[in-house]
């Protein structure tokens, strides 16, 4: 026989109620779509609005991307073997910053939004417009060493350019905003059911709201830990398969690769000392601290000078 439970007083009590418990349940089932809708529409119907959020400005009008970058677009989808039907779903603009933006995917009919920043329009260092660059609302100290590190790592030559350009486009391929949206979801719903399943095997509404309190606090944490393990393994995981088949499409790309991600990390380490943070390590790698939300990108150049070297190494027979 079924004990019944006494509501008792109190606000939280209303939730050990009959009544209580299907609001809960009610509420359960919305906080799930939400935080599906919340992850999935900025990618998809509120692409737009995402993308004129970070596109970069001038007078109030989007910077246009320079011919000479849209035509390395061309040949970096052309060297992915992208059809004419596949070349409309990807929608290049400028965005803020030094590092190339994505949004949206390929995989839907919204398309996936490419940001090229602005230094991929410089043909050397003296095209770069010192004045109109800021990080994080900071000014940049030129004539210093790390300023001078920074002019060197934001200069990208063609098939760096390619590569970084072939790369992002890669990743608008791949099914991450749906899976992004999924994950959050999946874990909610999962400690709640969990959640919902103890409460009822081990009676925890006829004890002290402590307890349960003590058994909310560990899952909420559990489901926090699975939500970004899905997450950060998944990124991790597709960081790896694009690498491997940059490395794949011939030693041009293998040794753009390791150059990419050269001026990649000194641009970190340049960063790191102009503006007095923390968000890049010593070496040059984004600071996650727990987390490990992409590949490091020492671990991406190193994959690269390994690929290049085993081909110094194959073509070594031939020249002798």
């Amino acid at each position: 026989m079924q004990q019944k439970i006494k509501a008792g007083g109190g606000f939280f009590s209303y939730f050990k109620t009959e009544k209580g418990r299907k609001l809960v349940f009610y509420a359960a089932g919305a906080t799930t779509v939400a935080l599906f809708v919340g992850n999935f529409v900025p990618h998809t119907f509120g692409l737009k609005y995402y993308r004129d959020f970070v596109q970069c400005y001038q007078h109030g009008v989007g910077r246009p991307v320079p011919e000479a970058v849209q035509q390395r677009l061309e040949k970096a989808l052309d060297q992915l073997g992208l059809t004419p039907f596949e070349r409309k779903f990807v929608k290049p603009f400028t965005v803020f910053g030094f590092d190339v933006f994505q949004a949206g995917t390929t995989k839907l009919r919204f398309g996936g939004a490419l940001g090229i920043p602005v230094n991929y329009g410089y043909g050397s260092r003296e095209e770069i417009k010192r004045a109109d660059i800021r990080f994080r609302d900071k000014e940049i100290n030129w004539s210093s060493p790390s300023g001078k590190l920074l002019e060197e790592a934001i200069v990208l030559n063609e098939d760096e350019q390619i590569f970084g350009l072939s790369k992002a486009v890669l990743q608008l391929q791949t099914h991450r905003v749906l899976l992004n949206s999924i994950f959050p979801s999946v874990s909610f719903l999962m400690v709640y059911t969990i959640g919902h399943y103890l409460n009822l095997r081990q009676d925890l509404f006829a004890r002290h709201g402590s307890v349960r309190f003590v058994l909310y606090s560990i899952l909420g944490l559990f489901g926090l830990g699975i939500w970004s393990f899905m997450k950060d393994y998944n990124q991790v995981s597709m960081d790896a398969e694009i690498d491997q088949r940059l490395a794949s499409m011939g030693p041009q790309f293998v040794e753009a690769g390791a150059s990419f991600y050269d001026k990649h990390l000194k641009k970190n380490i340049a960063l790191r000392e102009l503006i007095g943070n923390d968000i890049y390590t010593a070496l040059g790698n984004e600071n996650f601290m727990i987390r490990q939300k992409s590949m490091p990108l020492t671990a991406r150049k190193s994959f690269f000078l390994e690929r290049l070297e085993e081909l110094k190494k194959a073509q070594q027979p031939e020249t002798e």
